[in-house]
């Protein structure tokens, strides 16, 4: 593997650990960061998010330690999700690697043609409608059908988006955490992690990621092959070789590395 024939785990990496996570040297490292459910707990409903007071300076203070390099990582959309991170000026990556922020300029995947990806929304919306306990989540990139408050309609909410999928070339179906979405086929976390890890400032660096979901697997595993820290949060099965509980013990551990 690349990364550990460059000696990542003994260049880029210190002794100590935090929580049981390897302390890296942050500025030989790239951090990736998931955002709902890594460094927020989870809601009922996407906007239901509380973000920790401390978030902006924990996120600042990473980007000074790593030279620039922490991106954050998510499903969401990125104007969605840089409500909540006013200040960060960082690299955002939305819809999972179907939108790029780059020094404060948004793109989006060219399969997210806005009159089919509106299309998606305006029909999952109306099946929503009709379903108590199902919510619509629509994006620049995609459509996503939450059963978070009602998960008796997990089926029909799959086969649904199932048979949307059919009939839109170009968009797969994928699972989440209490949810199931459509977005731009090829797509992926680790899709996006590899091209940028190739480029500019975060080439030769270290990769870091913190994931939750299954969704995030697929990196995970990817950063643990090149022998960076892949840091599951949260249960269930995964590729990482860290674990920790839950986003309050995500942020913990962030905020001792940028302290240290």
């Amino acid at each position: 593997m690349y990364y550990e024939m460059i000696g990542f785990h003994g260049e880029h990496q210190s002794e100590h650990t935090v929580d049981g996570v390897p302390e890296p040297k942050l500025d030989r490292s790239t951090l990736f960061l998931d955002f709902d459910g890594t460094l927020v707990e989870l809601a009922d409903r996407p906007d239901a998010i509380e973000v920790d007071a401390g978030m902006g300076d924990l996120l600042r203070a990473l980007s000074a330690k790593t030279d620039g390099r922490v991106v954050i990582i998510t499903g969401r959309a990125i104007e969605d999700v840089q409500q909540y991170l006013q200040g960060f000026d960082g690299p955002i990556i939305g819809g999972h690697g179907a939108q790029e922020r780059q020094a404060g300029e948004i793109r989006n995947h060219e399969l997210a043609d806005p009159a089919t990806v509106g299309h998606l929304g305006t029909m999952t919306a109306a099946f929503a409608a009709t379903h108590e306990g199902l919510i619509c989540e629509q994006k620049p990139t995609g459509v996503v059908l939450h059963f978070r408050q009602n998960e008796d309609l997990a089926s029909q909410a799959y086969a649904f988006l199932r048979a949307l999928s059919e009939t839109h070339d170009g968009f797969d179906l994928h699972h989440s955490k209490m949810a199931y979405e459509l977005r731009p086929a090829g797509i992926g976390k680790d899709v996006s992690m590899r091209r940028m890890m190739e480029s500019g400032a975060f080439a030769g660096t270290m990769p870091i990621f913190f994931g939750d979901d299954v969704t995030d697997e697929p990196a995970l595993h990817w950063v643990a092959e090149q022998g960076g820290i892949a840091v599951k949060v949260g249960e269930g099965e995964t590729a990482a070789g860290c674990r920790l509980k839950n986003p309050e013990a995500a942020r913990r551990t962030l905020r001792r590395w940028a302290e240290a």
